[in-house]
């Protein structure tokens, strides 16, 4: 017998694996999207009938820079499905404080689709709006809700995908680094860009140079004039995120570095001209 899936959430990550999961039962309250009823009400229901939810709803930055958790809260005590995945990013701990303070058998596991709107070679990269195409899943948390996911998102996925199970904690740090990794590289690339142009040499052929040594990972360092810096939804909310929970466990030099980097990339989003 085939399991019941339901989709909580239908903006640009919940619509990815709606094509993943077409006879999934979809539900967005802010778009009143009620699995095809009138009320909300009527919607959870609807929800709470399927063995398996699917959560992607927005975590947005707070002030402190953490990702506000109240939505995935808000929805994750409704729920009551016999497993919660969750594909939002977390602030790391939300999954074992969640499972704590409801028993729900909870996991997380790594979203790699992007909104970045560039080419990206399919042979070496995630795919950016299909999830299915994807050669790597992480999936964290306790059993049986880790094992549980990964079965029902590799079932979609290749055979040879190379899966991951890890703590959930593990797997919602991994969500933001791997976005500010991405960050750190830009910024890196546009200190090389600003060097090599100070010095009267041309940042194109030095790109080139550097970049063609097999050590090195030429994705996200493309720096073009008027094109400066990092100005992504992603980029923006995680590495924030990442700074505010090395904050919270005395991480010293990785939130120094992430402060650095946010400075860095406001400095040469400045030099881009309208």
């Amino acid at each position: 017998m085939s399991q019941r899936i339901a989709l909580i959430g239908n903006g640009y990550l919940g619509q990815a694996y709606s094509e993943v999961f077409p006879e999934a039962t979809i539900y967005d309250e802010p778009k009143e999207m009620f699995c095809g009823f009138d009320t909300a009400e009527a919607g959870r229901l609807a929800v709470n009938e399927c063995d398996i939810a699917i959560i992607a709803v927005p975590t947005d930055p707070t002030e402190t820079g953490e990702l506000d958790m109240s939505i995935i809260e808000e929805v994750v005590d409704w729920v009551e499905t016999d497993t919660i995945l969750i594909k939002s990013a977390l602030q790391p701990g939300t999954v074992n404080r969640l499972v704590e303070e409801t028993g729900k058998n909870i996991a997380v596991s790594v979203e790699y689709i992007g909104m970045g709107n560039y080419y990206l070679d399919p042979h070496d990269y995630p795919d950016p709006k299909d999830p299915r195409k994807h050669k790597l899943l992480v999936v964290g948390g306790e059993e049986p809700a880790r094992s549980t996911s990964a079965n029902l998102l590799w079932s979609k996925m290749s055979p040879d995908t190379r899966i991951h199970l890890v703590t959930a904690k593990e797997a919602e740090i991994t969500k933001l680094i791997e976005n500010a990794y991405g960050a750190l590289k830009v910024t890196w690339a546009n200190c090389i860009f600003s060097a090599v142009k100070k010095a009267g040499e041309n940042p194109i052929q030095v790109h080139q140079a550097w970049s063609e040594d097999g050590r090195v990972d030429p994705m996200h360092t493309r720096v073009v004039p008027n094109k400066r810096g990092w100005a992504s939804h992603c980029y923006d909310k995680d590495i924030e995120a990442l700074g505010a929970f090395a904050r919270s466990v005395g991480a010293d030099d990785m939130e120094e570095l992430v402060n650095t980097v946010v400075k860095l990339n406001k400095g040469h989003l400045s030099e881009n001209i309208d």
